[in-house]
């Protein structure tokens, strides 16, 4: 736990990643601002600016000095979503680290139901906010959008784990102590993916709560904004898609040689029957043996893959624990983040000017 530069005790941190949001921002910010104030306890609001190019880095800037409490971080370039919420949980301060969409797009009320159910349930490391659960749903988002959301979560669901029913959204809540020790690397949107992936594998307690996912509208300079999904969704469902086939293969790699095997059993019997009935049985024969043979060799396979599964958590252990402290690279000296700066590819934090606190 860290304390808030008054030396309060700093108990929750929102973390709201953003990226070309001009039309928008301002109202956003301030709203969130207005929610948060009735939270219990002391708390921060991180905004970060992914490398917008519509002068919402100005726009962020300047919100800067709205409270003390909000704390804007950014860098020049776009590096995905989840470079920005890995940038501001790494910046966290508060025990619970709560990410969300920064236009509230998940219920005003979500980070405060998010709190309350970690508070709830001592020793939940994270608390997933999910449409797919009786009482949550979906409002005003486009159908099309809301069959491939159910889809793509059964889908991984199915490939990778079955912890949550909601796997791409970033509505969640952490312990911070457990979020900021995962070794985490994505860059994109399969960064959901990958916290529910190193989560189960560390043996993370995961609960979920019910929450209405609404795409809103918002009224700038005389004009109604519709809220819209910045996603590109072909790329997104061939990515994810991608991840959580290699994410735990075995689930899936077990399940056909157990269907090979039962399928070869059946050619078996149905050749034996065919002997038996004095009619040409030597191509069901073949094919069960072959299927047979396909099916020890994907059992074979997957246990190869199980041991490789097994390695790769240990390597994970090795990362957590090597782990740098959170923070640690925002508190280097001026000249040393230069120098790492300079490197091809490397990108600092730079939070901008707040109120004074």
């Amino acid at each position: 736990m860290q304390d808030h530069p008054g030396g309060r005790r700093m108990e929750i941190s929102v973390v709201c990643p953003f990226y070309n949001e001009a039309g928008i921002l301002e109202h956003a910010v301030r709203q969130l601002l207005e929610q948060l104030a009735t939270l219990p306890g002391e708390w921060e609001l991180i905004i970060v600016n992914d490398g917008s190019t519509d002068g919402s880095d100005a726009i962020a800037a300047g919100l800067g000095r709205l409270s003390p409490r909000l704390r804007v971080l950014g860098y020049a370039h776009n590096r995905g979503r989840g470079h920005a919420l890995r940038t501001g949980i790494a910046a966290a301060r508060g025990d619970l680290v709560v990410t969300t969409e920064i236009d509230l797009s998940w219920g005003e009320r979500v980070v405060h139901d998010l709190v309350a159910a970690m508070r709830a349930a001592p020793g939940t490391d994270i608390v997933v906010a999910s449409p797919h659960l009786p009482g949550g749903g979906y409002r005003n988002v486009p159908l099309k959008r809301v069959l491939l959301s159910r889809a793509g979560n059964r889908v991984i669901r199915a490939c990778m784990s079955n912890a949550v029913t909601m796997n791409t959204g970033m509505t969640r809540a952490y312990q911070r102590s457990f979020i900021q020790s995962l070794p985490l690397s994505e860059d994109g949107k399969e960064f959901h993916l990958e916290v529910i992936l190193k989560a189960t594998a560390f043996g993370a307690r995961i609960r979920e709560i019910p929450a209405i996912l609404e795409w809103k509208e918002y009224k700038h300079r005389g004009q109604r904004i519709k809220r819209k999904s910045s996603s590109r969704v072909r790329r997104l469902i061939v990515s994810h898609s991608l991840f959580s086939l290699f994410a735990n293969p075995v689930r899936y790699i077990w399940a056909m040689s157990l269907l090979s095997m039962v399928l070869g059993a059946a050619f078996l019997g149905l050749a034996v029957l065919l002997l038996y009935l004095k009619l040409v049985a030597i191509y069901a024969a073949l094919l069960s043996v072959s299927l047979v043979i396909l099916g020890i060799l994907l059992f074979v396979f997957g246990v190869v893959v199980q041991q490789g599964n097994m390695i790769q958590r240990e390597l994970w252990l090795v990362q957590r624990s090597f782990r740098q402290p959170p923070g640690e690279e925002l508190a280097r000296p001026p000249a040393e983040r230069a120098r790492l700066g300079s490197r091809p590819g490397a990108t600092q934090p730079v939070e901008s000017g707040r109120a004074d606190g």
